[in-house]
């Protein structure tokens, strides 16, 4: 009993000695309202903020492995950048809390670090390998990418362009009216648009499903190996739609029915006009996935 409290009290002062030695950073520097935000990090986390200001205030917790953070701001350019010994990069860690002006265009790279931004009005583009990104989709062009992160987005503004990548993680996007392109290996794909014009998916083995309205003259297109396609979008008006799979089924909840391709081989297709024609189109298709079609959400 007394050698499992001493190793009990050990292991507090041990993990408490751990968590005071994390160094705190702070600084501010001037930037332009409409510049640039470069943020680098390796492990541990980067949130991210916009707010109605003129500078970059950075907040810092460092872990024993981290050298030193630095800030630079010039010519439009604010650049935060965690720097990591080669010796201690694989055990370094650092949690970013950084405030950027909200019009800012904002650049994130991290290997295993997570990434959180919120409110940042510009064109974002995230990066990150192991770790999740959230962010908020506003104006211009959005690049997400992970590898073996999820990805939740949310949309916040119309005539966004939206490009978001990852290999094994999932992918959500909420209220986009965004134009979108989307593409998993192995992730699922959950996209749930207010108003589109333009929707592009592709996976390999993750399941896909879209849900929202297209207007008129607007396109959905998407596309699987292995995994089922369900797409729930109401019509603007109307809209043609062509459903093919290879050996999956074909499902719909307007009354129509699928056909062979071939008498004598594999594969089926649908293909029909929903309401009336306003140059809207929706085109899925799978191998071996199934594939389901409603005009309801």
């Amino acid at each position: 009993m007394r050698t499992t409290t001493v190793m009990l009290c050990l292991g507090i002062c041990v993990s408490g000695l751990a968590h005071a030695s994390n160094r705190i950073f702070d600084r501010s520097v001037e930037a332009d309202p409409k510049g640039t935000v470069e943020i680098s990090n390796v492990a541990g986390r980067i949130d991210v903020t916009g707010y109605d200001g003129k500078e970059v205030q950075v907040h810092g917790e460092l872990g024993e492995g981290v050298e030193r953070v630095d800030v630079d701001s010039s010519r439009g350019i604010t650049t935060v950048k965690v720097i990591v010994p080669s010796h201690t990069f694989h055990s370094a860690s650092a949690d970013l809390r950084i405030r950027v002006p909200r019009d800012s265009e904002l650049e994130i790279s991290g290997v295993s670090a997570d990434v959180s931004e919120t409110d940042v009005q510009g064109g974002l583009q995230l990066k990150t390998v192991s770790g999740d990104v959230k962010a908020d989709i506003f104006k211009g062009t959005s690049e997400i990418k992970t590898v073996s992160g999820d990805i939740v987005l949310r949309g916040r503004a119309d005539g966004a362009q939206l490009h978001v990548t990852s290999i094994s993680g999932g992918i959500r996007l909420d209220h986009g009216s965004a134009d979108i392109e989307g593409s998993t290996v192995s992730g699922d794909l959950h996209m749930r648009v207010d108003a589109t014009h333009s929707v592009r998916v592709r996976t390999t083995s993750g399941d896909v499903r879209i849900e929202g309205k297209l207007i008129s003259g607007g396109t959905i297109e998407a596309e699987s190996v292995s995994g089922d396609v369900n797409v729930r979008a109401a019509p603007d008006g109307g809209y043609e739609y062509e459903l093919s799979s290879f050996s999956g089924d074909i499902t719909n909840c307007m009354g129509a029915n699928a056909e062979r391709v071939s008498k004598y081989g594999p594969g089926k297709r649908l293909n029909g006009t929903e309401g009336t024609s306003s140059g809207a189109r929706i085109r899925v298709k799978t191998m071996s996935g199934d594939v389901e079609l409603c005009d309801k959400n």
